[in-house]
């Protein structure tokens, strides 16, 4: 899942106010590479699903602005009292694709955060 966003600055500056603007919606950045023009955030958890989604963000500046989503699901494992201590209950699967629920509860904050900024300065 890819959102893209156009820009008309330098790469640096946009990279710096990108993790600014990750930083005021809460998500803790956890690499920050000015030399690949990426950052990457820690793992969040969408919350009030019926399932429960982990994911990470990672914004990559080339001649637009990538912003995408790496997510994994967290499934119960029904089983037998025979197997309690044997297996997992609950079983990871990785997820190419969310549900557009979950993907606008996640993207349209940060849209939003990067068509007022970048408006904003694009207009100056």
């Amino acid at each position: 899942m890819v959102r893209f966003h156009e820009y008309y600055q330098p790469k640096d500056k946009i990279l710096s106010q990108c993790r600014e603007i990750l930083l005021s919606l809460d998500y803790e950045i956890d690499m920050f590479s000015t030399e690949s023009y990426s950052l990457t955030t820690k793992s969040m958890r969408v919350r009030k699903t019926l399932r429960r989604y982990d994911y990470v963000l990672f914004v990559q500046i080339t001649d637009k602005i990538e912003v995408h989503i790496s997510a994994k699901r967290s499934i119960f494992r029904r089983g037998s009292e025979s197997n309690i201590g044997k297996y997992d209950i609950i079983l990871e699967q990785t997820e190419d694709r969310l549900p557009i629920e979950i993907q606008r509860k996640i993207f349209k904050p940060i849209q939003n955060e990067f068509q007022k900024n970048f408006n904003r300065i694009n207009k100056i």
